[in-house]
C-alpha cells in the first residue's frame, strides 16, 4: 500500500510539474493590445498562421497586415511560439517615425536582431547595440565609406563602367531575343554584385561577373524559346557563379533562417554543420583576407590617400591608424576586418538587387512613367543629347531631376527591400496609449498600412506629445493623398514651389524605404547614388517594353531582402 502511495505521490508531482510546465510555456499577453485570441492559449501561439501561409505560398508580412486590420488598430500583440516572449507589431508611420527618432533611446536592437547577426557576422556593428563595448570600435573602420569624397570618387566610378558593361549586355540579349522577354534577376544581381565588389576591393573589369556572362552569350550565339503559347520566354546560357557570390547567397538564407527561427543561435549552430554553410565561411575568410592582405601589402609602399580606389584601401588605413593611437600591432587578420567588409558587400549588393529588380518591373508597367522620365533625363543632359554620348559621372553626380528622385522614391515605398524591423523596448514605455514593458520586442512595418494601403484610424490624443506634433510634417497615411497608395505614381514626390518650380519633397509622405532613426540604413546614401546612376543609364540606354503578365506576377520572394518572383523585362535599343 505504502508503494502504491508513493507511486501515486510520483504521478501527481509529474502531472502537477508538466501542467505547471505548460502554463509557463502558453503565451502571455499584454493587457489591452488586440492579438488573436485562440492563439493565446495555444503553445505555439500563432505558429500555425505563418505555417498556412507558407503552404499557400504566402508573404509573411501578410499576417501582420491581416493581424492589424482584422482588428481595425495600428498596434497588435502576436505570439511566436514557447521559447519567445510576445512581440509587439506597429503598423504606423508617425508612431514608428516618432518611436524610432524622438524616442530612440528607448529602444534598443534587442536579442533577436543581434543573435541573428552574431551567428555569421559577429564582429560587425549590425550585431551589436550602441552601448556594446566594440560598437565605436567597429563603426571607426567603415567610417570613410559613406562620405562624399568616396561615394563620387570610388563607388560612382566603380558603378558607371560597370553598367555600362551590363548595358552591352542586354542590348546584345534584347537583340537575340527578337522582342521575347526574358528574366531579368540573375543579370541584376550580377550587376550589383560586380559594383560592390569594384567598390569594395578594387576587381579590375575584366574579372567582373557581368563581363563573364557577356562572353558566355556572345560565344555561345545561341537562345532557347521556353514557356507555353500565352507566354513565350528568352533563355540564355549560364556563366559559372563566382564562388563569393554562392557564399553570399548562402550565408544571406541562413541569417534569414534565423531571423525568422524562434531560437535562432540553435539555428545558426545546426546550420554550422551543413557543408554548403562551411564551405561559403571559409570562401568567405579566405577571399575577404587575400584582399585585405594586398591592401596591406599597398599600405606598406607608402601609397597616398589619393591612390585608394576601394573600400578595402579605407578599412585598413584605418586600422593601421587606430593601432598607431592604441599603440597596439594592426589587426589585419582579425574577424572584425573581415566582418566589416562583409557587411559592406552584402548590404550594398542584396538591397540594391531587390530594389533594381523591383524597378525594372516598374518601368515596364508604367510606360507613361518612363517616358516622363526619359524625357526629363533629356532635358537634364542637354549636351549629352546633342553630342550622342552617355551623360558623364560628374553630370549625374551634379544634376538634380526631380522626377528621378521620384521614381527611385516611389519604388522603395511601394516594395521596400526590407519589409520590417524589430527593435527591443529598453524601459517600460507607453506606445499608441498601451504600456509596453521593458524587453518586449517591437516589430515595425516598412511596407503596409499608412504607407501602400490605408491605416488604421486611431485616437488623436492617446498618441505620444512628440508624435502628435509630427501631424503637422506632411502626411501621416497616403490614403489622405491624390494618390492611391497601392499605385505606383511617382507624382505624389513631386510640389511646386513658389516659383512655380517643380522640386522632390522627401518628406510629401509616409516612407520607410531605409528604416528611419540613428540606427536607420546605414548605406542609403550609396543606395541612392547606385539607383540614381543604374537607372539613368538603363534608361537612357534601353527602351523597357511592357512585357506579358505572369500568373506569379505579383508573388514575393522571401529572403533576406524582398524580392518579386516574376522580373521580366522585354527590351529594345535606344543607342
Amino acid at each position: 500500500m505504502a508503494g502504491f502511495s508513493s507511486v501515486s505521490a510520483v504521478i501527481v508531482a509529474v502531472a502537477v510539474a508538466v501542467r505547471l510546465l505548460y502554463l509557463r510555456l502558453l503565451p502571455k499577453p499584454i493587457p489591452g493590445i488586440p492579438c488573436n485570441k485562440d492563439s493565446a492559449t495555444r503553445l505555439l501561439g500563432d505558429a500555425q498562421y505563418f505555417i498556412d501561409l507558407d503552404k499557400a505560398g504566402e508573404f509573411w508580412v501578410k499576417f501582420f497586415t491581416d493581424l492589424l486590420a482584422r482588428h481595425k488598430t495600428p498596434i497588435a500583440q502576436y505570439f511566436p511560439g514557447p521559447f519567445e516572449s510576445t512581440h509587439i507589431v506597429i503598423g504606423d508611420y508617425r508612431e514608428a517615425r516618432d518611436l524610432m527618432t524622438k524616442r530612440s533611446k528607448d529602444l534598443g536592437r534587442g536579442y533577436k536582431n543581434n543573435a541573428t547577426w552574431q551567428g555569421l557576422f559577429p564582429e560587425h556593428f549590425i550585431a551589436m547595440d550602441d552601448f556594446h563595448p566594440s560598437f565605436k570600435d567597429a563603426k571607426f573602420l567603415t567610417k570613410d565609406l559613406m562620405t562624399p569624397s568616396f561615394l563620387h570618387g570610388v563607388s560612382a566610378h566603380a558603378s558607371y563602367k560597370t553598367v555600362m558593361n551590363f548595358i552591352k549586355l542586354w542590348k546584345v540579349k534584347a537583340a537575340m531575343a527578337q522582342g521575347l522577354p526574358f528574366d531579368a534577376a540573375e543579370d541584376l544581381e550580377g550587376l550589383t554584385y560586380d559594383i560592390m565588389m569594384t567598390a569594395a576591393f578594387g576587381i579590375e573589369e575584366q574579372d567582373t561577373y557581368t563581363l563573364d556572362r557577356l562572353r558566355t552569350v556572345q560565344i555561345s550565339n545561341k537562345v532557347e524559346i521556353n514557356g507555353d503559347a500565352s507566354i513565350q520566354l528568352a533563355k540564355f546560357p549560364h556563366a559559372q557563379k563566382p564562388e563569393l557570390l554562392i557564399a553570399l547567397d548562402t550565408l544571406n538564407s541562413k541569417v534569414n533562417e534565423a531571423f525568422r527561427s524562434t531560437v535562432p543561435k540553435t539555428t545558426h549552430m545546426m546550420n554550422s554543420f551543413r557543408p554548403s554553410v562551411r564551405r561559403a565561411i571559409r570562401s568567405k575568410r579566405t577571399i575577404v583576407q587575400s584582399y585585405i592582405d594586398r591592401s596591406v601589402e599597398k599600405l606598406s609602399q607608402s601609397c597616398s590617400k589619393a591612390e585608394f580606389n576601394s573600400a578595402v584601401d579605407y578599412v585598413v588605413s584605418r586600422e593601421k591608424s587606430a593601432a598607431e593611437s592604441a599603440g597596439r600591432r594592426p589587426a589585419f587578420h582579425s574577424l572584425r576586418m573581415s566582418d566589416m567588409l562583409w557587411g559592406y558587400l552584402v548590404g550594398g549588393q542584396d538591397s540594391t538587387h531587390s530594389t533594381l529588380c523591383f524597378a525594372v518591373k516598374y518601368l515596364g508597367a508604367n510606360q507613361d512613367a518612363q517616358s516622363k522620365l526619359r524625357r526629363t533625363l533629356s532635358l537634364a543632359y542637354p549636351e549629352a543629347v546633342e553630342e550622342s554620348r552617355q551623360p558623364t559621372i560628374e553630370e549625374i553626380i551634379k544634376t538634380q531631376i526631380p522626377f528621378l528622385d521620384a521614381f527611385i522614391e516611389e519604388t522603395l515605398r511601394m516594395c521596400s527591400p526590407a519589409a520590417a524591423v524589430t527593435k527591443e523596448a529598453l524601459c517600460d514605455m507607453t506606445v499608441l496609449g498601451h504600456v509596453i514593458p521593458k524587453g518586449t520586442p517591437i516589430m515595425f512595418l516598412l511596407t503596409g498600412p499608412t504607407l501602400s494601403v490605408p491605416g488604421a484610424e486611431f485616437e488623436e490624443t492617446k498618441r505620444s506629445e512628440t508624435s502628435q506634433k509630427l501631424s503637422s510634417e506632411g502626411l501621416g497615411d497616403w490614403s489622405q493623398s491624390p494618390f492611391p497608395p497601392g499605385k505606383f505614381h511617382a507624382e505624389r514626390w513631386l510640389q511646386a514651389d513658389e516659383n512655380g518650380d517643380v522640386k522632390f519633397n522627401n518628406k510629401a509622405g509616409p516612407f520607410m524605404g531605409f528604416s528611419n532613426g540613428p540606427r536607420g540604413c546605414w548605406g542609403k546614401r550609396l543606395a541612392y547614388l547606385e539607383l540614381k546612376l543604374i537607372i539613368t543609364l538603363l534608361v537612357w540606354n534601353l527602351e523597357f517594353i511592357r512585357p506579358p503578365t505572369e500568373k506569379d506576377e505579383n508573388v514575393l520572394i522571401e529572403g533576406l531582402f524582398t524580392k518579386p518572383k516574376s522580373c521580366l523585362v522585354k527590351l529594345e535599343s535606344r543607342t
